[in-house]
């Protein structure tokens, strides 16, 4: 079948959005992407809007998630994980007015959609930058990481007894962070991962093991360029490999990977000659395992060009290869960082973005 674009905006007759979106499966095969609301009179709403597709229904819907929670407005773009332990799903954002604080709305079955001040329930510094988040599903805790103004990373993290705080960079003793946090899982080692650019644009990592927090110069370990944007990182579970991918001063897409033998640098856009990346984005990578009935295993980084078009950098056991999506499927130029997910019982991908119709779009992919 190959990739096909949809317009969610125009499917659901839900507001435009501004700034990038985050986008998930959730449990029952449901589809979530989650956005900030725009007006042509008026900008930013400062309202989260979910778009979501249920199996049931096979149709797209939205709701107004601040209203239905009666949650603070947002600032900026939202960030979304999965809690499969309690089966929850959480959207963070960073609250309107330069609050400071990290909030977060929830959904559980039970429930429904809900709203929590996690920087009041854990007396937490305040934040600079959006916070991220995901699940450690071996001890049962969740994990929001954000830039705090103290140029920290901090850390909140929640196990049954509620929410803490812990200030990462104290603890591991690293250098002061000039981005965003980004956290992984690394699940064979039973570790956990949060890299970020340092004002030295170097990229560094916080590790976790069963002895507490570390560090590492990841720049330095690969002899990698500098870095000019946000980094995110991703797990290749099938070879015990981890990934950090991030903008280079040369405009490139480049990876620090990692197996047993430490870190490397790869330069992936000159090995397949690619365009070059649009300062200020990130790119975002992930992995397609094997399935017994599906493709092989590939990886896939996905980012936004100089040209506005949704490039995508994948790797097979031949190496790495180049795809311009929106000439591939005619899709609208991107204004927004790409969000992305995979359906392994489907044989699926998905790229979600925001074009400049500031309509939200998805890019679809089903194994022939």
């Amino acid at each position: 079948m190959g990739w096909t674009s949809y317009d969610l905006t125009s499917l659901t007759g839900s507001p435009l959005a501004t700034f990038s979106p985050a986008a998930y499966l959730f449990a029952q095969n449901t589809r979530h992407a989650i956005y900030q609301g725009f007006t042509p009179e008026g900008g930013s709403d400062g309202h989260l809007y979910e778009l979501y597709w249920a199996e049931g229904n096979d149709a797209w819907q939205y709701k107004d998630l601040t209203a239905e929670a009666g949650a603070p407005l947002a600032t900026a773009y939202p960030t979304a994980y999965v809690f499969a332990t309690t089966g929850s799903q959480h959207v963070l954002y960073e609250g309107q007015g330069g609050d400071g604080h990290v909030h977060e709305l929830y959904w559980n079955e039970n429930d429904g959609w809900q709203h929590h001040d996690l920087t009041d329930a854990s007396s937490a510094p305040f934040a600079l930058t959006v916070p991220t988040g995901y699940e450690f599903y071996a001890e049962g805790t969740q994990h929001v990481d954000y830039q705090g103004q103290d140029h920290h990373v901090h850390e909140l993290w929640w196990r049954s007894n509620g929410w803490h705080h812990s200030d990462l960079s104290a603890a591991a003793g690293a250098p002061p962070a000039d981005s965003p946090p980004y956290g992984y899982v690394f699940t064979a080692e039973g570790t956990q991962h949060v890299v970020y650019r340092g004002s030295d644009n170097h990229i560094h990592e916080l590790w976790w093991d069963s002895s507490g927090w570390h560090h590492h110069d990841l720049t330095v370990a690969a002899g990698a360029p500098l870095a000019t944007d946000d980094p995110t990182g991703y797990v290749f579970d099938v070879q015990g490999t981890q990934h950090v991918n991030y903008r280079g001063t040369d405009g490139h897409i480049h990876e620090l990977w990692w197996e047993a033998s430490g870190w490397k640098h790869s330069d992936i856009s000159g090995v397949t000659g690619a365009p070059p990346a649009y300062a200020g984005f990130r790119p975002k990578g992930y992995s397609f395992e094997f399935q017994m009935t599906g493709p092989h295993p590939t990886q896939h980084v996905i980012y936004v060009g100089t040209d506005g078009h949704i490039h995508e950098l994948w790797w097979d056991g031949t190496g790495w290869h180049h795809h311009d999506l929106t000439v591939a499927t005619s899709a609208p130029l991107s204004i927004s960082n790409p969000a992305t997910y995979v359906w392994a019982e489907q044989r699926t991908q998905h790229i979600v973005y925001n074009a400049e119709s500031h309509h939200i779009i998805e890019l679809y992919w089903r194994a022939p």
